[in-house]
This record gives structure tokens, sequence and C-alpha cells, in this order.
């Protein structure tokens, strides 16, 4: 359980330096996602760990778990017209939205002052009780975690990419290897295991949109 914490620790640590290095300049940079700046980006993650001790502190849901493992939740939501894809334009302008509604010391302090005490205190929680996911879904915790260290590691490379920074940068290490496992997790495993091995090119990705 704690490598995942240490993970993530380690993810939004990166977060919270990236963003008090920036100037407007460096917030206001276009993205590879299209219509995604950088602070965009920034925004679209900043709730997570709010979220997150929310979540922790909220009475477990009645019903049992829906989904297995991270794996299989993701899966879900990238089924064809899945949560993934009604709600990909919606994300972006609330993204979009955030981010010029809220001052950039705002979103940075998510990960440099919310995020330290949350990391601590998951030190010492029950990983293994059950929590909403999004309102459609329920996982536990620990599954939970796995999914935001993704985001933390798949985001910081959209904006490293359009910064010039280097990648995997301080991503490297635990939060780059939970983050490959999760996605060969969701790939279907015997496509994954063709591609991978050149016994075919099955179209196995993207795994995620």
């Amino acid at each position: 359980m704690h490598m995942i914490i240490d993970a993530l620790e380690q993810s939004w640590r990166a977060w919270a330096d990236l963003g008090g290095s920036l100037d407007e300049s460096g917030w206001q940079r276009p993205t590879r996602l299209p219509g995604w700046t950088v602070k965009d980006v920034y925004a679209h993650c900043s709730g997570f760990p709010a979220a997150t001790r929310a979540g922790l502190a909220a009475e477990e849901p009645d019903g049992p778990v829906t989904h297995a493992d991270a794996a299989e939740l993701l899966a879900f939501m990238q089924r064809p017209g899945g949560i993934a894809h009604e709600a990909a334009d919606q994300l972006r302008d609330e993204a979009v939205r955030q981010a010029t509604a809220t001052p950039a010391e705002q979103l940075v302090a998510q990960f440099a002052e919310v995020a330290p005490g949350l990391i601590a205190s998951l030190r010492n929680a029950n990983l293994d009780r059950r929590v909403d996911y999004g309102g459609f879904a329920v996982v536990t915790a620990a599954e939970a975690l796995r999914i935001f260290t993704m985001e933390a590691v798949v985001h910081y490379f959209d904006m490293a990419t359009a910064l010039d920074l280097a990648v995997p940068g301080p991503m490297a290490g635990a939060p780059l290897r939970a983050t490959v496992r999760l996605l060969a997790d969701t790939a279907d495993p015997v496509a994954f295991v063709d591609a991978a091995t050149g016994r075919g090119t099955p179209s196995v990705f993207p795994v995620l949109r």
C-alpha cells in the first residue's frame, strides 16, 4: 500500500515544483491536447488532493465495490460510448473555466500545501475502505490512488512537452512504473502480448482517450 502512496507523493511534489516555477507565459503555453493550455491541464488535476481528502473523510458507500481494481474501472470508462468519451468536452470546458477563474497560486497551493498533509494522513489510513469514484463507481481507496497517480504522470508529460522540459523528469521511478503497470493492465491482455512481442499488429493502443 505504501508504494502507491510514495508514488503519489513524488508525483504531486513534482506538480508543486512545476507550478511554482512558471511565469505567465509558461502557464499560457499550448499543450499537445487540442484546446488545453498548461494552466488548463494544471487546473484539471488541481482538485485531486482535496477530493482525495474528502473521499477518505466521507462515510463508506453503502454498495459493494463495482470494479475490482483501477484497470477494470478505466476499461469501463473507456468503452465505446462510455464516460471518457461522453465527458471529454465537458472536462475540457470545466478545466478552461477553472483555469480562467482561479489565480495560479491557488492552483499550486493544492499540491504545495494541501497535498503534503493529505499524504501524511494516507500513511495511517485504511486503503482497503470503499470510496465513491465520481458518483458512478465504488472502488477501494488504494485503487483510486492508482488512477490519481497515473493522471499525475500522464498530464505532467502533457505540460512538460509543452514547456520543453525533460520527460520522465521527476516522474522517473515509482510514479512512472505505477503508470506503465496500470496502463498495461487496462489493455486487452492478449492483444497487448501480441503487440509487445511483434506477433501481429492488433489494435491495442490507445488504452486511454
